[in-house]
């Protein structure tokens, strides 16, 4: 008790000013003077009575009053703590009520948009600020349509609401989160978390445009010793057998080399936008068998048999850019034959789904498998599992990169399951219906 009163004085001394002690003093007074009052006025044992009474109301009023004090005083040490906390976070901070008045704003806000402050707070902003240079950057984040480029990166009804956006004087690279505050199930204001990507998406424009450079280098010289290489080996029909498999693995290294600069600058073009795309109507199930033909001399390379089934009697018109799509499925397809085993097997399929206007193509292998942490990484740039490295060390980690933007440019999806050592199936589906193509060209990447 001694360590609970002296604890409670303490804690009076420094809320001495505050508004609940002079409440309570007030009511203190009140008791003291009508316990006084009873004692001249009142029967002895009724003044006991009342005396005792309002010492326990006292006492209580006491208890009450402080523990209500230190518990202001926690939820005023929690605000603070959380201010601190918002002040002084790397990513920058924009808090505005549903009427767009501006409440709060970091110091790394305002460092991303060069304005103090108190030049803001307070303000209701409206899209009409854009006319205003200095606080131009700033409503196209607010306002995410003025912005020059957006991208939503959330769906559209869930929240929070990501999205990115590109301004343009001065040049920034944002993504923005957007949260509601709540207040007994209603909303009462905003809370903006702006990410600043400007000097990381400049690194990587940096690193983009040097492979790009690089592999533009390479691929004249791999192309002119691809063709060296292939009259060489016109002109020695009648060398020895080791010269002959000397030149044929040169080829071979020569042709791996060349496709990993292809895949390099393909994926740089993708990153850029730039891919190009050449739509047409295209037999599907003739092209599908196209591609198989183009597949078989390397499944009989590897000792794997290829297997189509379909289920067509008339032709499938589909609308597909013939060139970029043979890449996407025959990068699939050449996966299932050289990660497969020995006398394995590679089955095709293609059919017309039941439910939504998309065609099918179903690769289905007997082959390593994919390991449960490598599947997460699978479409990422320059990502090789660690059991398909030791089969074959040679490989850009570009292909099913390149392979996704290109069924997603033509508005399918692919997908995979996966067995470790019992064998993997793609599933592609691509659109029958032309206006569930994308109208314009994008670049797809998970790592970002």
């Amino acid at each position: 008790m001694k360590v609970s009163f002296f604890y409670y004085l303490e804690q009076l001394k420094a809320f001495s000013k505050t508004p609940e002690i002079w409440s309570l003093l007030a009511v203190l007074f009140l008791a003291l003077l009508t316990v006084f009052v009873g004692f001249f006025y009142l029967p002895l044992f009724l003044a006991i009575i009342t005396t005792t009474i309002f010492i326990g109301i006292a006492i209580f009023l006491v208890r009450l009053s402080l523990s209500s004090i230190l518990i202001k005083k926690e939820v005023l040490f929690k605000e603070s703590e959380l201010e601190t906390i918002i002040e002084y976070l790397h990513d920058g901070i924009i808090i505005y009520g549903l009427n767009f008045k501006i409440l709060k704003l970091n110091k790394a806000a305002q460092e991303i948009f060069q304005i103090k402050e108190e030049e803001i707070v307070d303000q209701i902003i409206n899209p009409d600020w854009i006319k205003n240079p200095k606080f131009k950057s700033i409503t196209q984040v607010i306002f995410p349509s003025l912005a020059p480029t957006v991208h939503q990166l959330s769906e559209p009804d869930n929240w929070p609401q990501i999205v990115e956006i590109l301004t343009d004087e001065p040049v920034l690279s944002l993504e923005t989160t957007l949260h509601r505050l709540i207040d007994n199930n209603k909303p009462i204001g905003f809370l903006k978390v702006v990410k600043d990507r400007t000097r990381e998406k400049s690194i990587l424009q940096s690193k983009t445009e040097f492979i790009d450079v690089a592999a533009h280098q390479l691929r004249t010289p791999l192309t002119a010793i691809n063709w060296a290489l292939e009259n060489l080996k016109k002109i020695t029909l009648n060398s020895p057998p080791e010269a002959k498999e000397i030149l044929d693995q040169a080829m071979l290294i020569a042709g791996r080399a060349l496709k990993i600069t292809n895949d390099l600058l393909d994926a740089s073009k993708i990153e850029d936008g730039k891919f190009g795309y050449n739509f047409k109507n295209v037999d599907f199930v003739s092209f599908i068998k196209e591609i198989i033909g183009t597949a078989e001399p390397i499944a009989k390379q590897h000792q794997v048999t290829i297997f189509f089934v379909d289920s067509f009697t008339k032709p499938l018109f589909l609308n597909i850019d013939p060139e970029r799509m043979g890449t996407a499925i025959l990068n699939v397809i050449e996966n299932a034959i050289k990660y497969n085993i020995v006398n394995g097997k590679v089955k095709i399929t293609l059919s017309e789904e039941e439910n939504r206007p998309f065609v099918k193509v179903i690769i289905e292998d007997t082959g390593v498998g994919i390991p449960e942490e490598d599947s997460k990484k699978l479409f990422k740039k320059f990502h090789r599992g660690a059991n398909v490295q030791q089969l074959e060390p040679n490989g850009s980690g570009l292909g099913l990169y390149i392979t996704k933007n290109i069924i997603e440019r033509h508005g399918g999806e692919i997908g995979f399951n996966s067995i470790l050592n019992r064998g993997t199936k793609f599933w592609i589906s691509l659109p029958i219906d032309q206006n569930l193509i994308p109208k314009k060209e994008f670049s797809y990447d998970e790592s970002l």
